[in-house]
């Protein structure tokens, strides 16, 4: 009984911080927008697996490790940022492109087999190189998750946690990629890229210069 009452204020902690806009939600969005449902699902499948490495660190200590060592901290700020500088780069290139003649009216864009497997590595870069995902598993772990917690509550503490980021950028992934947005997105490419890419480049010049 103890032990669920601790994960679900465990999960009801992590759906807080999951829902709230940040990087990762831009670059679903980017994703989305710019090469379709698939590569989006793609990088919402990274951001997951990202979230287990965090999760599984804090829970074994790996994190709470690096948290004590600024160096580590200070390279993952710095990778982290120039990583969303340079998906901000992408948007902007793109947006300067001049607008492509409609071939398909209808349907999401089909990404290439190498676009799909990139956005795993897009989204699995995003949550790895974000400093703050650190910081906030080990603070969430420290709070719920005593010494005396079983090993095997934290396993179903982060596992649960990892299925809830999948479900929740699934769903953006989805949603975001509808025809209707799909539809605006071509009437407003250039101007929604643009301003995507000046939202990604302010919260990678954010993290860079972030303690």
């Amino acid at each position: 009984m103890v032990a669920a009452s601790l994960l679900a204020a465990f999960w009801a902690a992590f759906v807080l911080a999951l829902v709230s806009p940040g990087p990762n939600f831009a670059v679903l969005l980017g994703t989305a927008l710019q090469r379709g449902r698939a590569a989006a699902v793609k990088v919402a499948f990274g951001m997951a697996i990202g979230e287990a490495v965090w999760g599984f660190a804090a829970v074994f200590g790996v994190a709470l490790l690096a948290a004590r060592h600024p160096w580590i901290g200070t390279g993952l700020r710095v990778g982290g940022g120039m990583f969303l500088l340079y998906l901000a780069f992408l948007s902007i290139r793109a947006a300067l492109r001049r607008t492509e003649p409609e071939a398909e009216p209808a349907g999401e864009p089909a990404p290439s087999p190498a676009a799909a497997r990139g956005g795993i590595a897009r989204g699995f870069g995003l949550m790895l190189l974000n400093p703050k995902a650190g910081v906030f598993w080990v603070s969430l772990t420290s709070v719920f998750l005593t010494p005396e917690t079983p090993a095997s509550v934290g396993v179903i503490a982060v596992a649960g946690a990892v299925l809830l980021s999948l479900g929740w950028h699934t769903m953006l992934a989805v949603a975001l990629s509808a025809d209707a947005v799909t539809a605006a997105y071509r009437r407003l490419r250039r101007g929604l890229e643009a301003t995507l890419g000046v939202v990604l480049a302010g919260l990678g010049l954010r993290l860079l210069v972030s303690n």
